[in-house]
């Protein structure tokens, strides 16, 4: 593109703008000089006619002789330029005027030897000189001769003319001095503008400019040329590389690809590590922790029981720790799930504070737990929410030395607040941004004191994030530390008020003479909260001490006698501690609390003490267990492992089970085949033939010979891998992790035994009845979530009912879109979340078809045919019409508690 203005055309502006200028400047001096000088002429030679005609007329103005004065003056009408003359006497009386007596404004007058102002002679229409007359030396009289100025402007023109004449010769002068330029200067510019727009064009780098002289233009034209010599040494420098490169990228792509499948076996081999380590730890494990359970449930004395619940609560710590490592794992590859189950904080705190009791004690630290108020009961994961306050609480026992470590729990609006204060070391404020980070300490020197990985903050951050809460900190280095988590759980019962004491009571004396600022908080709150009023008391001041009330003591600063003046006695020691023991039995306490201090320990003391009912003391007899008796049941035990059989044999027998044992696949083959069970547990992990084969091998010979399908659960210590979900692809009815707890085996026979199934499993294709043989409501699962209900508060079936009937379409949707897509594994996944959804609210028809729909998805890859589709559309909306009309508060309760 052609510039706008060529640089010859803005050469030749240029001198038509310098010779305008000049002109101007020029012109408007001599037109200034000019003016000047007309202004100083026409004053002097009227000053020297104004003279002339006052001399000729000095006799007559002397004599006042008019007719003399105009025989002087008449003269005037040979100068043109003069309009007038006025002669007055010396007193001003006008003698004789001569001429035409006209006056314009703007009349200049001129003063002889005065200057001319150049303003004001251009701006004057007329002029006038005064001058005197004189006779005989005396002044007898004045002059005044008035001339105009209409010469001027004539002069001006004429001067202005002779400027532009000369303005045009110069103005023509310089074009040619310009056409010269262009020739001389502005063709070797325009010559290699032409070549820059040609390389821009063509992006052709061997173009070259002519260098025509050595000045500026032309070392301009030597820089072009060596910059495009330049950029053609570069583009080959680029195509060789370019060359290189090639061959660079092959060799480190198969480089990566290398390092690729290196990093994907190294990935595989850590999480079959993962899984086997989990195995081979959870198999011994279940052994013990089941053990652990059925003593703690046996008959044993109370202190003894407490022992065993330690020993089990201990056992499921460590598998927390062993947990925690596979949680990491989880979280990072974003596979974590929670559950949604009833959720007690108090019993969580508990749990922490019993579990860690023995550690504070060993590091000489003071640990106890405040429950403020009565915290109500949540859906929520337990099992989560016990693992980061036990994170919380092991992180600020290794960073205390001394002092004490609180657990607080309190709600703040609808959120469960839980607080570990600590009297530690603390975080400098520049580390407390890194603190939740994986493996981070505060710094290398805490690491070596203290030891850690520093995973335990990174995973409570994270499984609190996944809880939809928040956790934060807020220390003082050398002072201690406070984590603080909040939680959003959805409420599910609220408890009953705590004991408060009567109004005669109120104010009652509680002494205390205990040691530890943590465990004297803990006993202060409750105290207040049931209206008591504490009073601190030291264990050495107990001696000289006059007490009016009741006492909370240390055990071992308890003597030989009594204390005087104690109603009541509550001793305080470690679990083990003789010194508690021995004040029991010699009667010097009448309770023996146990360290660190359970909340429910603590809340049924103080009800004893608001109501004054005698202390429970330890019995021979154990408690009653509560567990469901399924007697006569036909259960089969397949385990290769001696001490799991006797674990899962002793666990059956506490519901009332004798049951039959087998050490391998085959064997548990044989056994079904020859007699009928209701139950067959299975461990996967067995000689010549593993459970997974044996299953595969029954399922084959239930599907040839048509017989009734027996239940087959899973015994695996397998949570994570392939192997964890083995039981699902060979046809198993459920899965049992080790280590069990008698509640989870609970669970497993009232879903067998009691006619539920695990899971409701599809009977196999072709062997069942048609779905209309089965009720729509299951009656037992109803009167199960009644009996739930009736402990949990009387809107609890409403509820349930209410978000069954609000998400069942949801899911038949999602059943619906996976169908239209054609994806069996996506049809199953969906079919089982409604059918689980069915089971839990006693859909009995809707979740047989579920079933069925399932296990054809799963199995055989099998996509409904619209038949299907619309016969279990049916099936939902009678379900949803029968629950409507049986529970119709159902909806309004759902939507009540949303509000609320």
């Amino acid at each position: 593109m052609q510039p706008k203005a060529s640089i010859s055309a803005k050469l030749g502006r240029l001198v038509l703008v310098c010779v305008g200028v000049a002109l101007a400047i020029g012109s408007t001096a001599s037109l200034v000089l000019e003016a000047e000088r007309y202004g100083n002429e026409k004053r002097d030679r009227l000053v020297a006619v104004a003279e002339a005609f006052a001399a000729a007329s000095a006799k007559g103005v002397a004599a006042r002789d008019g007719a003399a004065i105009f025989e002087a003056t008449r003269a005037i009408r040979a100068m043109g330029e003069v309009t007038s003359i006025v002669v007055q006497d010396a007193a001003g009386a006008v003698l004789e005027e001569t001429g035409d007596g006209i006056r314009l404004d703007n009349v200049l007058e001129l003063r002889p030897d005065h200057p001319v102002a150049v303003r004001d002679i251009v701006r004057a229409r007329m002029v006038e000189v005064i001058v005197p007359v004189v006779e005989s030396g005396a002044i007898v009289g004045r002059l005044t001769l008035v001339a105009h100025t209409g010469d001027l402007l004539p002069r001006l023109l004429q001067i202005l003319a002779t400027g532009l004449l000369l303005a045009a010769a110069v103005a023509a002068l310089g074009l040619a001095v310009a056409h010269y330029l262009q020739r001389a200067i502005t063709r070797p510019l325009l010559s290699l503008a032409a070549t820059m727009d040609r390389v821009r064009a063509a992006h052709d780098y061997s173009e070259a400019c002519a260098v025509e002289s050595d000045d500026e233009v032309g070392r301009l034209a030597t820089g072009f040329n060596a910059m495009m010599s330049e950029i053609r040494r570069r583009d080959a420098r680029l195509a060789e590389h370019r060359e290189r490169l090639e061959s660079e990228v092959e060799d480190r792509t198969r480089d990566l690809a290398a390092a690729k499948r290196a990093a994907e076996a190294a990935n595989a081999a850590k999480s079959d590590f993962l899984a086997t380590m989990s195995h081979e730890i959870r198999t011994p494990m279940n052994g013990m922790m089941v053990m652990a359970e059925l003593l703690a449930a046996g008959d044993l004395p109370e202190r003894q029981r407490r022992y065993a619940e330690v020993i089990a609560r201990s056992g499921q710590s460590l598998i927390a720790i062993i947990d925690d490592i596979l949680d990491l794992a989880k979280v990072e590859a974003g596979k974590l799930e929670l559950e949604r189950i009833r959720v007690d904080a108090a019993e969580i705190v508990e749990t922490v504070v019993t579990l860690f009791g023995e550690r504070a004690r060993a590091k000489g630290l003071d640990l106890a737990a405040i429950v403020e108020g009565t915290p109500p009961a949540f859906l929520g994961d337990p099992v989560r929410l016990t693992q980061v306050v036990s994170n919380l609480v092991n992180n600020a026992l290794k960073f205390t030395e001394r002092g004490h470590v609180l657990v607080r729990v309190a709600m703040q609006g609808d959120r469960l607040r839980i607080a570990v204060v600590d009297t530690g070391i603390g975080i400098s404020p520049e580390k407390q941004a890194a603190i939740f980070s994986a493996f981070s300490q505060e710094d290398a020197a805490t690491t070596r004191r203290f030891g850690g990985t520093g995973l335990g903050l990174s995973i409570a951050k994270r499984l609190v994030e996944a809880m939809e809460g928040t956790i934060g900190l807020a220390s003082v280095p050398g002072e201690g530390t406070t984590f603080t988590v909040e939680v959003p759980l959805p409420l599910l019962e609220r408890r009953p008020a705590s004991p408060l004491l009567p109004p005669e009571r109120a104010g009652e004396r509680v002494h205390l003479a205990i040691a530890g600022a943590a465990t004297r908080a803990a006993l202060e709150s409750g105290l207040r909260e049931a209206g008591f009023a504490p009073v601190a008391l030291s264990p050495e001041a107990l001696a000289h001490a006059r007490l009016d009330g009741h006492l909370v003591v240390e055990a071992e600063a308890l003597g030989t006698t009594r204390p005087p003046g104690a109603r009541r006695v509550l001793a305080i020691a470690p679990i083990g501690d003789a010194a508690g023991e021995r004040a029991l039995a010699q009667g010097l306490a009448d309770a023996l609390l146990r360290r660190p201090l359970p909340p429910s320990e603590w809340r049924e003391a103080l009800a004893r003490l608001v109501d004054g009912a005698p202390f429970a003391r330890a019995s021979a007899g154990g408690e009653e267990t509560g567990l469901a008796s399924y007697a006569g049941a036909r259960v089969l035990v397949a385990d290769d492992s001696a001490v799991n059989r006797e674990v899962a044999c002793a666990a059956l027998a506490r519901f009332g089970i004798l049951a039959q044992t087998v050490e391998t696949g085959r064997a548990a083959l044989e056994a079904v085949l020859a007699e009928r069970f209701d139950l067959v547990l299975m461990d996967g992990s067995m000689p010549d033939m593993d459970g997974y084969e044996a299953t595969r091998a029954i399922r084959d010979h239930e599907a040839r010979r048509g017989g009734p399908r027996t239940t087959i659960v899973a015994l695996t210590a397998h949570v994570v891998g392939p192997a964890a979900e083995a039981w699902r692809a060979c046809g198993m009815d459920g899965s049992l992790t080790k280590p069990f707890t008698l509640p989870k085996l609970g669970e497993v026979l009232a879903r067998v035994l009691g006619g539920r199934g695990i899971d409701a499993p599809a009977p196999a294709p072709g062997l069942a009845g048609e779905a209309d043989a089965i009720p729509l409501l299951d009656e037992d699962t109803l009167a199960q979530i009644a009996d739930m209900a009736a402990l949990s508060g009387s809107g609890l079936l409403a509820r349930i009912v209410g978000l069954f009937l609000r998400h069942a379409p949801d899911s038949l949707a999602r059943i619906e879109a996976a169908i239209g897509e054609a994806e069996p594994e996506a049809i199953a996944s969906a079919a089982h979340a409604l059918k689980s959804m069915s089971l839990n609210i006693g859909a009995a028809r809707l979740a047989a078809s579920l079933a069925r729909i399932e296990a054809a998805a799963r199995e055989g890859g099998t996509v409904p045919d619209d038949t299907i589709l619309r016969a279990l559309d049916a099936c939902l909306a009678d379900t949803l019409t029968a629950l409507r009309a049986r529970f119709p508060d159902g909806e309004e309760a759902v939507a009540e508690a949303k509000a609320g």
